[in-house]
């Protein structure tokens, strides 16, 4: 082999190997390595701590997304899975357990809580009541079986149950992250969470901390939904030129994706019945705010089915999944080409 081309492949090789080994310390870095802003007050408790007891942020609710009431859905009684090992267990398996960072967001700190609030103050705290809206919404909670075919709606008989199922088996492994990702400090401009695809970073959910600290755990939950549409399934956001969210937007209800099945899953949650031994006429109140404002907020197109037109979603959950999703009109629905199982 000429020594000119040696040189040119032994540079290629050596640069090949940067490469692998930045990616690497990219997908193995901890996630409060390095302190983006003043903002990151997660990041900073984190660091601070310098390995021992975290005194974690309080939450933010009131300074942008949710109403003062919302802040009693993270209270230890409201808190299914606090005093629940086999509660917890079942959460994990959402994807957290295969998740990165949560050692360093409170695993072991599970216990705690704010003694003025009586709020659970860890992220992971805050992540499991976010899943247990999605879990505890339908009666079974960690006695459904999730791994049953999304096709088998005589078993998922309601929407709920069927959505617990779909997020357990179409999610990616969930993170934590430490920081609040926003446009500047101060700004409201802020990632929630973010669902990346990609074969050297693997696949994997990001939960960011104004997922934590700055919105509601019912807000969560319909947030996970929404990331799990984009996960297994791949479905991106196809809007963005008419929509006040821009990048986050879809261009209409019948994309069938991130947004419709939140809206869906929202829906679903507020027509459960009055007398749900979870789901409190406080938490189906929130759940009828979010979905009219991001069904304002999330389409190009004005959507034109309101929070009226799913008030059997529970009853025929197979008619809203196969048909719904896919429909622009409420009086002329139409099945789906490719169904969501």
């Amino acid at each position: 082999m000429p020594s000119g081309l040696k040189i040119q492949l032994n540079r290629a090789t050596s640069f090949i190997a940067v490469l692998l080994v930045g990616a690497l310390a990219y997908m193995f870095m901890p996630s409060c390595s390095i302190l983006a802003d003043a903002d990151d007050t997660l990041c900073h408790a984190i660091a601070s701590a310098k390995g021992g007891v975290v005194d974690w942020p309080v939450a933010e609710y009131d300074r942008w997304y949710s109403p003062s009431d919302c802040h009693t859905f993270d209270q230890i009684m409201q808190s299914p899975w606090w005093l629940s090992q086999e509660a917890r267990s079942y959460i994990e398996g959402f994807g957290i357990a295969q998740g990165h960072n949560w050692g360093d967001l409170g695993r072991a700190d599970m216990s705690t809580f704010t003694k003025d609030t009586l709020e659970v103050d860890t992220p992971l705290g805050r992540t499991y009541n976010a899943y247990s809206n999605i879990v505890f919404a339908n009666l079974e909670g960690i006695e459904l079986n999730r791994s049953r075919s999304l096709s088998d709606f005589e078993y998922y008989d309601t929407f709920l149950k069927w959505m617990s199922a779909y997020v357990s088996q179409k999610t990616y492994r969930v993170n934590g992250n430490c920081y609040r990702s926003c446009r500047t400090v101060n700004s409201s401009l802020c990632v929630i969470a973010r669902t990346v695809t990609g074969r050297l970073r693997n696949d994997y959910i990001d939960l960011y901390q104004t997922f934590f600290y700055d919105i509601d755990s019912i807000w969560r939950a319909s947030t996970l939904v929404h990331e799990v549409r984009h996960a297994r399934h791949g479905v991106p956001h196809d809007g963005g030129a008419g929509c006040t969210h821009n990048s986050a937007c879809d261009r209409r209800w019948s994309s069938a994706g991130a947004n419709t099945y939140e809206l869906m899953w929202l829906a679903a949650y507020y027509w459960t019945p009055a007398d749900h031994p979870f789901i409190t006429a406080a938490r189906k109140a929130r759940a009828a705010v979010l979905f009219d404002v991001k069904r304002q907020a999330m389409f190009d197109e004005q959507v034109r089915w309101g929070l009226g037109s799913f008030l059997f979603i529970n009853e025929v959950p197979e008619f809203y999944v196969e048909q719904v999703a896919c429909s622009e009109d409420p009086n002329r629905p139409h099945y789906c080409l490719i169904l969501a199982n």
